[in-house]
């Protein structure tokens, strides 16, 4: 079955409907406030000082909590106290169905024991790549962070998948394909293939406002900022380790680009709730 959330999970099990499954997520997102919006709420924090950190985490790698309180805006009690109300208050998918009544509690328990089981093997954060692989720190770093700020950034949880060799068609399912190159010391070429929904959601997030209704193009520029956003940080963390690398300015492609003479293709899945991804890497197998 592969790498899964839980929703989807038990929609494949025929437990729950689509529709379920997105009220579910729409509850969670109502009653489980963002650590910023906890801050305001308690006075901690100013609206400002929210967007302030929000724009800080586009270029830096850190946690929301911990990037306020370099920034002064909040000390560690107060930043550990949010936190303590954010994991006391969580609702989880489960909860949120049963309190739907799309799921009863004897049914719950049974799947969660059965996903449990068969994700156990899933639960890994390092990425399993061939050991051949070309360019090996710039997939490692740039799967890291496009992980890191779809969740930071998008609200979007991700799995990665198994990694996968060769050119696989997502026609079907992608809405558009951005990519990135990098080049220096080391050389890829950066692929992000985003569902419509996702699009959106990645779009909602660089605009800090609903995208739902604008049109393809600004969507489109979204997404390539949001890839610019994360292969402009991995430049910076592979700096630090000594790789001299730069990237061209992010392009949307039409197509698919199949490996050129010389070149591979990982492609890595990537699984949310709310939708379909796909991160492909264009590798040169001489680098």
């Amino acid at each position: 079955m592969g790498v899964q959330f839980f929703g989807e999970f038990l929609i494949d099990r025929w437990v729950i409907t689509r529709g379920q499954l997105i009220e579910a997520l729409e509850l969670q997102n109502y009653r489980n406030p963002k650590f910023g919006q906890v801050g305001v709420e308690r006075g901690y924090l100013t609206e400002e000082q929210v967007e302030q950190v929000h724009l800080q985490q586009r270029s830096t790698d850190k946690q929301f909590a911990e990037l306020a309180i370099s920034l002064g805006y909040l000390d560690q009690q107060q930043a550990e106290e949010i936190l303590t109300y954010q994991k006391n208050n969580h609702l989880y998918l489960g909860e949120a169905l049963l309190e739907l009544g799309h799921i009863t509690e004897e049914i719950l328990e049974r799947e969660l024991a059965i996903f449990k089981e068969e994700q156990a093997q899933y639960e890994i954060e390092s990425i399993d790549l061939p050991a051949d692989v070309p360019s090996r720190p710039v997939l490692e770093v740039a799967v890291d962070l496009t992980r890191k700020l779809l969740e930071r950034l998008a609200g979007l949880r991700v799995k990665v998948g198994d990694v996968q060799e060769g050119p696989v068609d997502a026609s079907r399912d992608r809405h558009l394909t951005v990519s990135v190159a990098f080049d220096g010391t080391l050389k890829a070429r950066y692929l992000l293939s985003p569902t419509s929904d996702v699009a959106v959601t990645i779009a909602s997030a660089v605009l800090r406002e609903d995208a739902t209704r604008e049109s393809e193009e600004v969507v489109e520029d979204a997404v390539k900022e949001f890839c610019n956003i994360v292969c402009g940080n991995a430049v910076a963390k592979l700096a630090q380790q000594g790789h001299v690398i730069d990237i061209l300015p992010p392009e949307t492609v039409a197509e698919i680009p199949p490996p050129a003479d010389g070149e591979k293709c990982l492609v890595l899945p990537l699984h949310l709730a709310e939708g379909k991804l796909e991160l492909r890497f264009l590798l040169p197998v001489a680098a």
